[in-house]
């Protein structure tokens, strides 16, 4: 193989790497990000609510978490619980102490066919209990 010929297939090398590099991104997933909403109630029964998002698959069967604040200490988990297919929870905490309460939704992530739907975590105002 000539010094000519070898430098024309390097160059030719090079070329189609850079081609291929550059069209990795069009082949590549592509990522949607749902944002979601949890809300929590003052009203009986003790603690329920609603996850709400524009997406049904990011309203139904979300994993739902319930705290009670502590001030300086970590939160401590109560209960969890799953929404059903219209996104509502509802915990029942007993006995129920004084305290400031809330909830939060997880973040969750699924997709097929080069498409990640990412459904975004929440948490809810404090809801005081006296």
């Amino acid at each position: 193989m000539s010094l000519l010929s070898r430098r024309l297939a390097t160059l030719t090398l090079g070329a189609l790497s850079v081609i291929a590099v550059l069209s990795i991104p069009s082949l590549a997933t592509q990522v949607v990000r749902h944002p979601s909403r949890v809300t929590i109630s003052e009203k009986a029964p003790a603690f329920h609510g609603r996850v709400h998002s524009n997406a049904h698959p990011c309203v139904q069967h979300r994993k739902v978490t319930l705290f009670r604040a502590r001030p300086h200490r970590r939160d401590k988990v109560l209960r969890r619980d799953q929404t059903n297919n219209h996104g509502r929870w509802q915990m029942i905490v007993n006995p129920l102490k004084s305290g400031a309460y809330y909830a939060k939704v997880s973040r969750r992530s699924e997709g097929t066919a080069g498409t990640i739907h990412i459904c975004v975590k929440d948490r809810s105002r404090i809801v005081p209990v006296d």
